[in-house]
């Protein structure tokens, strides 16, 4: 399994108190404003816990069920009923942590690749493109925040 998956781990600082930061990044309406690989979000469930579908390009939807939700510190989620041609299991965290005064957000996301002949190929590029999209959706989230 370990062959078939990648982990992304990015960090950004944002200069509004966690809380700020943490109402923002997990209000499913703001998704698509900051996060351009999401199409459309729709929150199933708020309590207990939450659960949200979600569309995303790539002709790929998921439904995320979150099993920590500790607000304004952190999340973790497992991502269940996954219909992609690449994508077979998915989950992650995010921390919201104070620094000076700033919001250290880090988001660790891994995803578990569909056995594939040419995944082995596939694996380095699948990373490369899924940190780019994380670092760019947090830093137009970063600015959306800062902007408020």
């Amino acid at each position: 399994m370990k062959a078939r998956t990648i982990t992304i781990k990015e960090t950004i600082l944002i200069g509004k108190p966690r809380e700020v930061v943490w109402d923002y990044t997990q209000n499913y309406d703001n998704r698509t404003v900051w996060d351009s690989s999401v199409i459309e979000t729709i929150v199933l469930q708020t309590e207990p816990n939450r659960i949200v579908k979600l569309n995303l390009k790539g002709n790929t939807t998921m439904t995320f069920i979150y099993k920590l939700d500790d607000r304004p510190h952190k999340t973790t989620l497992v991502a269940k009923e996954i219909i992609s041609t690449f994508i077979e299991s998915a989950g992650g965290s995010w921390i919201y942590e104070e620094q000076d005064g700033t919001t250290k957000w880090t988001q660790t996301n891994t995803i578990v690749f569909k056995p594939s002949l040419i995944l082995k190929l596939l694996l380095p590029i699948f990373k490369r493109i899924f940190s780019t999209q994380t670092r760019r959706a947090m830093k137009r989230a970063k600015k959306e925040i800062e902007a408020k």
